[in-house]
């Protein structure tokens, strides 16, 4: 009797007979479950591949240069969903001036003083009050001349 394996992607979670050529195989053969297995190996190849992160953001950069008007073709082409997509984030901004918070959508990275002198690698977010998207961040080494 074959034996069977429950599929590790979690909105499937059937029993399933792997392969015998892939011993260690986690994901069953539906096509949901093959990107959700694709998905997963690109997250931790993106995480820990300096070189293969790289090689993605060339390959966007070129793509994003060979079309540059793919998303205003998008916006015009599919005008229902760029209106919902506007009320929803006109909602998302009352909400946030109704709570007081920082008018970002961005995830930003402020530093604490604790030292006027701090030598070190830093991360660098550009802040603006009507920040919508994701911008560049850069990395700097910091290197204290005088601690005087």
């Amino acid at each position: 009797m074959l034996k069977r394996k429950r599929c590790q992607n979690k909105e499937c979670g059937c029993l399933f007979v792997p392969c015998p050529q892939v011993p260690h195989q986690k994901f069953c053969s539906r096509k949901e479950c093959q990107q959700a297995r694709k998905r997963e190996w690109n997250k931790k190849k993106l995480a820990s591949d300096p070189e293969y992160r790289e090689a993605r953001k060339d390959a966007q950069k070129k793509w994003k240069d060979k079309n540059p008007d793919y998303w205003k073709d998008y916006r015009s082409r599919h005008s229902e969903y760029t209106a919902k997509n506007r009320e929803q984030q006109r909602i998302r901004n009352l909400d946030r001036r109704k709570k007081r918070l920082v008018p970002m959508i961005v995830k930003t990275v402020e530093s604490i003083p604790t030292n006027n002198a701090l030598s070190g690698t830093y991360k660098i977010v550009p802040i603006h009050a009507d920040m919508i998207v994701k911008t560049d961040e850069c990395i700097v080494e910091i290197t204290a001349i005088s601690t005087g």
